[in-house]
């Protein structure tokens, strides 16, 4: 389990990693911006994507949605009327989420921050700009 978890996890890095300099320096061979300083814009931007993420991760409240598709669960909505009955006429109801979830979406927030962190220091090794020693 612990292998196939950390397969996954290298099969996001390479794709997020080489995906983006793909993309950056694409796009600054198009503008004519020397590769070096692509790469580390495209890092940047990945990185402060990435820290973006651990903000939407983290900020999740106590609850979760859990849908029903019991036939007495199927009452309309308040905005039903205008909006349409969401999701086929079944409604959402809010259950507190365990505390194995409240973990995960911890470890989920803070991994999120590290591998921004990372991607923001591999664009600043890049960068010309820079020099890091």
């Amino acid at each position: 389990m612990i292998r196939a978890g950390l397969r996954r996890l290298l099969v996001v890095l390479v794709l997020v990693v080489g995906g983006t300099a793909a993309i950056s320096a694409t796009l600054g061979a198009l503008a004519g911006k020397s590769v070096p300083h692509s790469l580390a814009t495209g890092y940047y931007l990945a990185g402060v994507g990435s820290l973006l993420m651990t903000f939407v991760l983290g900020s999740r409240g106590p609850t979760r949605a859990e849908q029903s598709d019991d036939p007495e669960d199927l009452r309309p909505s308040p905005f039903g009327v205008i909006f349409g009955t969401p999701r086929g006429g079944r409604t959402r109801q809010r259950r507190k989420a365990t505390p194995e979830e409240r973990r995960q979406a911890r470890l989920a927030s803070v991994g999120a921050f590290v591998f921004g962190l990372l991607l923001i220091l591999l664009g600043a090794a890049l960068d010309p700009a820079r020099r890091v020693f």
